[in-house]
């Protein structure tokens, strides 16, 4: 197996134990703003998209006479006052991101655009493991695509296949493969995941054996 150098990590679902969070900002602004009554089941096929994704379905499916940014301001400052509240990371997560990232470099690749980033990653303290975090707003197009993956693996100083990658969704998991990095899958959800490890902190632990060759 290839010796690794790098690691690049999902954010919602994989470090931060946020995607519930996510779907009660989603519910209850829809219900209290527009009367639109959704439920988990609903928010669990847009987990690993963003949400101006989520936003124009909205706006198509029920000829809202609304614009995107109305939406995602709307659901973006419910997450916000969330994850202030209630926000933590998986167990065992910031242990193990500790004992990695005194060893080697890692970063943050996340659909989760900046203005969510900049509220998540200072309210779990996971800004003392790094300082690179490239989101949706940072690259022209959004996971499955490649591209977050690859800034994230420049960022770091290293080549894509020189990385591993560690994440939850499906979009996800095809943004990591065709970026090249190695990966390892939280769930089965995960497509073309190398490995499937189901424990976050867990999975964690496997790259840093990876990582140490």
């Amino acid at each position: 197996m290839a010796q690794f150098r790098g690691l690049l990590c999902d954010l919602d679902g994989t470090l931060a134990d946020s995607e519930p969070l996510h779907c009660r900002a989603w519910l209850q602004f829809l219900q209290d703003t527009l009367s639109l009554t959704y439920d988990r089941h609903w928010f669990e096929q847009w987990i690993g998209t963003s949400d101006r994704v989520v936003a124009a379905w909205l706006i198509r499916e029920h000829q809202l006479g609304v614009d995107d940014d109305f939406l995602v301001l709307g659901k973006q400052g419910r997450f916000h006052q969330l994850i202030r509240e209630e926000g933590r990371a998986f167990p065992g997560v910031p242990e193990a991101l500790a004992s990695i990232s005194a060893r080697f470099p890692l970063a943050i690749a996340t659909n989760s655009g900046r203005a969510d980033t900049d509220v998540v990653v200072p309210a779990l303290q996971l800004d003392r493991f790094t300082e690179i975090v490239v989101t949706a707003t940072d690259v022209e197009n959004l996971k499955p695509a490649p591209d977050i993956y690859l800034l994230a693996a420049e960022r770091l100083g290293l080549r894509p296949e020189d990385c591993l990658a560690i994440e939850d969704s499906g979009p996800g998991g095809i943004a990591a493969k065709r970026a090249g990095c190695y990966l390892i899958g939280l769930n089965d959800g995960v497509e073309g995941a190398d490995e499937v490890i189901r424990d976050n902190a867990a999975a964690l632990a496997r790259a840093h054996e990876l990582l140490a060759g």
